[in-house]
């Protein structure tokens, strides 16, 4: 086939019969690959087989091929000769080794190159008859290099190969073509032939040709009188699936079939980071995710790299990146869901706060079991708020967590009369429990004080200990009073009575009011007593409460003489009232007599 220029581009045309110096015209039609596909390593296409194309002249080529940046050449696919007979194969400089025959409109499989210098010779192969395979399948054709030998395959299979003195391809791009050679006219129909998948060979992998334009021109020195009547285009919605052939469109010369573009997928569940389906092919787009999204005050997701899938993608722990789009790509954020761990204490010091990965273990601890005040022990370590009573221990994290260090408090409790002044109590009724009045109490805990203990009895208190107050020393009012009975006389004289007690709690004692008259009974439960007071015989009896004061009458001896007295004076008195009613009425019986007489 022959050579065609366009811009920068260069195709060479296959030489396959003797007569070729009568052949005028080299039609091309196809597409070329854009810039992104430059510097490659090889291409590939998949061409559908056409036999059958009934031609009167020349010979139908449908190939994939590159020029090299030293000027040379190669090509490979599949040809459809006019003429049944043999054609020469597996030629290189030094000439052909032998001849294959060839039957007209069939298609077989071809190479062809040619070396920095050389274009008038056929070098390369043909394959048997009817070897590109059933009509109307599809089949691939390759090449790539090795250094600076490229391979040439069908269906993926080397079927020959040639040292053209270049690696890479340089700044040009693969070519698709379908070419009628040796044709002096344009009334031979091309039957449109499809061509699948343009792809190049680059980053050690084989890449589709992101961006192609048309290409409807001549090969190198064919005639151009005759304006080329076959055209090209895409079919349907697909991208890379195109035609070439007769009855096409003229018009796409130059100008872009297609240009593909790549998604860049961005997979997170946090950090609000987003995709994007229509970035350019082979651009660079950059992708950053937050070292750390707080779901909460206590739960956070820390990111912990990018995992990612596809030609260029990135995996690795850096945040912020560059994607270089050879491929779609998909880049998965990795995060790491995290719990706050806060360990407290109110005395000593605590380890173990921060934040743990879900799942992971906490350790903590705390560094005394008790606080001493003025050598006294005052604060004393009772157990974590979880239970656990070592200073020391673990816990999986699979939440946030809050481990408290619970202490208790040495408290001294007092109990107090009705007066203020401090009675001996040393038990005491706390949230129900009997306690000494030196306990030890829960500085998380809320404690009612319901009584204290005093001689024998519970004597009912009304007292709060607010939660975290964790007071040294509380005083606590109890119904306990002293209780002062008078014992006097009639003239208010004080009279020594002798005094049975019997207290609430059924013990009792005995006391005496003395001279002074007074019977005082300090700090008596409740202020209840019951008494028996005594004095010349003569017995009195009541009941105290609440510390009142009580006053009791007796008779005493000096009582006894007045009372005598005055019983005399008394006797006396009516005496001599009854003797003076004798003499008046005796005086007044004897006046009536003289009367008489």
């Amino acid at each position: 086939m022959k050579r065609y220029e366009t811009l920068i581009l260069l195709a060479m045309s296959f030489l396959l019969l003797a007569n070729i110096s009568a052949a005028n015209y080299w039609f091309q039609s196809g597409v070329s690959g854009g810039s992104d596909s430059s510097s490659n390593y090889g291409a590939a296409v998949e061409i559908e087989t056409i036999m059958q194309q009934r031609l009167g002249a020349g010979a139908l080529g449908f190939w994939v091929g590159e020029n090299l940046p030293n000027g040379a050449f190669l090509q490979v696919g599949y040809l459809v000769e006019n003429q049944t007979g043999y054609y020469p194969t597996e030629c290189t400089i030094s000439g052909c080794a032998s001849t294959r025959h060839l039957t007209a409109g069939n298609a077989t499989w071809f190479y062809e190159y040619f070396p920095v210098g050389e274009s008038a010779l056929f070098l390369g192969s043909i394959g048997p008859d009817k070897s590109a395979g059933i009509n109307g399948t599809f089949n691939t054709y390759s090449f790539y290099s090795l250094g600076n030998t490229w391979y040439f395959q069908f269906n993926n299979k080397t079927i020959g190969s040639a040292d053209l003195g270049a690696s890479n391809s340089g700044p040009y791009t693969p070519l698709a073509i379908g070419e009628l050679a040796n044709a002096t006219s344009t009334d031979v129909y091309i039957k449109p032939v499809t061509f699948s998948n343009l792809s190049a060979y680059k980053y050690d992998m084989i890449i589709p040709v992101q961006s192609a334009y048309g290409v409807i021109d001549y090969g190198v020195s064919s005639d151009t009188t005759l304006d080329n009547p076959y055209g090209v285009q895409e079919i349907g919605n697909r991208i890379n699936y195109f035609e070439v052939g007769s009855g096409l469109p003229l018009d796409l010369d130059g100008k872009k079939l297609w240009s593909l573009g790549y998604q860049l997928k961005v997979t997170s569940p946090y950090g609000n980071i987003n995709s994007k389906n229509s970035y350019e092919a082979y651009s660079t787009i950059g992708i950053s995710a937050p070292p750390d999204v707080y779901l909460s005050n206590s739960t956070r997701a820390v990111f912990t790299g990018w995992a990612g899938t596809g030609l260029g993608s990135y995996t690795g722990p850096r945040n912020s990146i560059s994607i270089t789009l050879n491929r779609n790509i998909t880049e998965a954020a990795n995060w790491q869901i995290q719990y706050f761990v806060n360990v407290t204490s109110h005395y000593g010091s605590t380890e173990g706060s921060g934040w743990y990965a879900s799942g992971t273990t906490a350790s903590y601890s705390l560094d005394s079991t008790s606080v001493y005040q003025s050598g006294t022990e005052r604060f004393r370590f009772l157990e974590w708020s979880n239970g656990n009573k070592a200073l020391t221990g673990n816990m999986t994290v699979n939440a946030p967590l809050n481990i408290t260090a619970l202490w208790q408090y040495k408290v001294k409790i007092n109990g107090e009369n009705a007066y203020g002044k401090l009675i001996n109590t040393s038990t005491f009724l706390i949230n129900g429990k009997q306690m000494n009045s030196t306990p030890f109490l829960n500085i998380s805990g809320r404690y009612d004080i319901e009584g204290g203990y005093y001689k024998g009895l519970l004597l009912a208190a009304n007292y709060s200990v607010p939660e975290g107050s964790a007071p040294s020393e509380i005083s606590v009012p109890l119904p306990v009073y002293n209780v002062t009975i008078k014992t006097i006389d009639f003239f208010g004289y004080p009279v020594n009575a002798s005094a049975e007690v019997i207290y609430k709690n059924d013990t009792g004692e005995v006391l005496f009011s003395g001279n002074e008259g007074m019977l005082r009974m300090s700090n008596v439960p409740y202020g209840y007593a019951s008494v028996t007071l005594s004095s010349l015989g003569s017995k009195q009896e009541l009941i105290t409460s609440g510390g009142s004061t009580a006053t009791v009458f007796f008779l005493s001896q000096s009582n006894v003489a007045v009372s005598g007295l005055v019983l005399l004076i008394v006797a006396y008195v009516a005496y001599g009232l009854i003797r003076h009613k004798q003499n008046k009425r005796e005086v007044q019986n004897t006046s009536e007599v003289k009367a008489e007489a």
